[in-house]
């Protein structure tokens, strides 16, 4: 087992050369944890043959249980270095402003960061597609494409089908057909 050192704020532990993405352990250095208000121990990080894919802390929140070598986008709490508001160090009276924010990201399977949402926002990934949605609000992971806006979703096994009654482009009124593989749609009116 091979560790990695990245500028005293952490150690990598458990690094292994197999080809695939991985959660690799980390301990955090003790001034960093002081210095962030970091209490928890439960944090990893991302790597790859080997080596250390980015600097970012990361942790598995609620029922998210991410299949590495499986699904081909999932999503993680990303970790970053924030500070609280002066209404909020009053409201707990606190003195401490320094904490790291918790902020959901969808990763894909080479472990790139393709969508990070606002500290308190939460992505539904659609199991086994490249959609998601936030607020009722369906996109495509790889690149960024806004569908629609619904409040009604059915699917088959290759298929997302969104009811787009309101959009305020009337062409794409209907039913959204979405490609769970590729992202292609179509409109049945």
């Amino acid at each position: 087992m091979d560790k990695l050192k990245r500028q005293s704020k952490f150690t990598v532990e458990n690094v292994n050369n197999s080809g695939s993405l991985e959660f690799s352990k980390i301990d955090i250095d003790a001034d960093y944890r002081k210095k962030w208000n970091i209490n928890e121990n439960d944090f990893f990080c991302l790597t790859k043959n080997g080596k250390l894919v980015r600097e970012t802390l990361y942790r598995k929140g609620g029922l998210n249980f991410p299949n590495l070598k499986a699904d081909s986008y999932f999503q993680l709490l990303k970790h970053v270095e924030a500070h609280y508001s002066d209404k909020i160090l009053k409201m707990s009276k606190s003195d401490k402003p320094r904490h790291l924010e918790s902020r959901w990201c969808i990763l894909d399977k080479e472990g790139n960061e393709k969508v990070e949402l606002e500290a308190f926002q939460h992505a539904y990934l659609i199991n086994d597609s490249q959609i998601y949605s936030v607020n009722s609000k369906y996109y495509n992971v790889a690149n960024g494409e806004f569908y629609c806006d619904s409040n009604k979703i059915m699917q088959s096994k290759e298929f997302i089908f969104l009811e787009n009654t309101y959009d305020e482009d009337k062409s794409k009124r209907g039913i959204m057909k979405i490609n769970k593989k590729n992202g292609e749609w179509e409109l049945i009116p």
